[in-house]
């Protein structure tokens, strides 16, 4: 037992470790720590007094947010999973300027589960497939499916121009701090890649902050929509006028619990409005 307390609104708390006195700007709970003089979970009262260093946990004060216009819909659950379909423009997760309006919070505000967790991430401009935890006792048995590369991801993408590309690309990559671009260099990845004409079929052999946008802009096609490649447009969280042409298509795993074979995938269309 963690014993953090329970998340509010859908956003979970923070941990901190408090010095000196419990501040009185909000409310902290004790974190389980074995020099603690608390016990885990109780209620710091404020203006406390404190010998030593203290873990503790708050809930942050989060402002509200102007609302991403589109939603998630869903594709299956069961008592450990829930599979969606995310449109394009909302977050995943928190990416740090937006709380509320992520895909996490919005499932667990909905199904009113605090323990809903993405096992995995879509960036915020990507639509499709997200496959979603809402059982702790068997997340990290899944978290392992995705961690060892165990599950089969296959993208769909639209071309900025005409491309006839057949085989599996290998290319370094690495994100440099304060860069929305990734460069050429650094850890290695492979993507096959099946393109012909303006379509692209993509499947990832791993995992790098925006490798099938590089990879198409690397081939001399990127996709459309893409406001970063090859030059970045600046970042617009509300600019909704064009839709990066690239969805999760299809998701495939065995399911390491049941042994069946698993397979989601979205009936979203590449072209014109796919919110």
């Amino acid at each position: 037992m963690t014993h953090r307390p329970p998340a509010r609104e859908g956003i979970s708390p923070r941990k901190v470790v408090l010095q000196a006195v419990v501040p009185a700007d909000t409310e902290y709970f004790a974190a389980a720590a074995g020099d603690s003089p608390f016990s885990p979970g109780q209620l710091l009262p404020a203006g406390m007094a404190l010998s030593g260093p203290v873990p503790a946990w708050y809930h942050p004060d989060v402002p509200e947010e102007k609302p991403i216009p589109f939603d998630y819909t869903v594709l299956y659950e069961d008592r450990d999973l829930i599979v969606v379909d995310k449109p394009h423009f909302l977050p995943t997760t928190s990416n740090g300027r937006l709380v509320r309006e992520t895909l996490q919070t919005r499932l667990r505000v909905d199904f009113g589960e605090d323990d809903i967790v993405p096992l995995h991430r879509l960036d915020r401009l990507t639509a499709g497939v997200v496959v979603c935890s809402r059982n702790p006792r068997t997340r990290g048995t899944y978290q392992r499916l995705f961690a060892e590369r165990k599950v089969v991801k296959t993208y769909h993408a639209r071309l900025s121009t005409c491309l006839e590309y057949s085989g599996t690309v290998e290319l370094p990559m690495h994100k440099v701090k304060g860069s929305r671009q990734v460069s050429l260099g650094g850890t290695p990845t492979l993507t096959h890649v099946e393109a012909h004409g303006y379509a692209a079929s993509l499947i990832p052999h791993t995992g790098h902050t925006h490798q099938l946008r590089v990879v198409c802009n690397y081939l001399g096609a990127p996709i459309q929509g893409d406001d970063t490649y090859p030059i970045d447009r600046g970042l617009d969280l509300y600019d909704f006028s064009s839709p990066l042409q690239l969805v999760a298509h299809r998701l495939e795993f065995a399911d390491p619990l049941s042994g069946t074979r698993r397979e989601f995938s979205t009936s979203r269309q590449l072209g014109g409005n796919l919110n």
